[in-house]
């Protein structure tokens, strides 16, 4: 069996605008490794996961009362401000948690400060139903975008299922792991040239990153 081509790989992605992948990739790739390693203490992940269940649990209630995932972008230019939000689609709501439960508690400053430090699937939204939400994932943590940068605790990702479970893995969801490999070769690129086709309120956000 052919194994499948990068421009086959980029096609299958239809659950992720390329242009929001690379964005965030420069955001985490812009932190230097150094101010990850905090995160990867034991006790940073186990708060994590302890954040993580409280959101699947809202998250659950979420679906069973509106009868739909959340419709919410990937990941958003503004956590709090950005309308398509997880965090403001839930709060909106009405199943609101305290907002630093989007953060996991080791995330270095530069991501902390942005207020979610976890990607969406943004691919789910909107279904009313999953064919195996233990094994769908809803929420996992940034690092996930970009191969330089080190998984955040030492077992390896934090995930939330769409049943409410968390599990920690350190390989990646198919999807995600297909991202990965079709974004790198962009993000070898210069600076330049990587973020040209960034929309102009990614720009910024980065930007602003970046500075920090």
């Amino acid at each position: 069996m052919k194994r499948p081509t990068l421009s086959r790989v980029r096609r299958s992605l239809l659950a992720f605008s390329m242009v929001e992948v690379m964005a965030v990739s420069a955001i985490v790739t812009s932190i230097p490794a150094a101010q990850y390693a905090r995160a990867r203490q034991m006790a940073y992940g186990v708060r994590c996961v302890t954040n993580l269940r409280q959101i699947g649990q809202m998250l659950v209630m979420y679906h069973m009362s509106e009868g739909k995932y959340p419709e919410a972008v990937f990941y958003p230019s503004d956590a709090f401000n950005d309308p398509k939000s997880i965090v403001r689609v839930m709060e909106d709501a009405g199943y609101a948690v305290p907002r630093e439960m989007w953060v996991c508690p080791g995330a270095p400053p530069e991501l902390a400060s942005r207020g979610l430090t976890f990607v969406y699937n943004e691919k789910f939204g909107g279904r009313p139903s999953l064919k195996n939400p233990g094994k769908a994932w809803m929420l996992i943590e940034v690092n996930c975008v970009s191969k330089s940068v080190p998984p955040p605790h030492p077992n390896g990702y934090n995930v939330l299922c769409a049943d409410g479970q968390v599990i920690t893995t350190a390989q990646l969801p198919a999807d995600l792991a297909q991202m990965q490999q079709a974004s790198r070769p962009a993000l070898t690129a210069p600076a330049a040239g990587r973020l040209a086709g960034l929309s102009r309120r990614w720009r910024g956000a980065i930007a602003v990153c970046s500075a920090r």
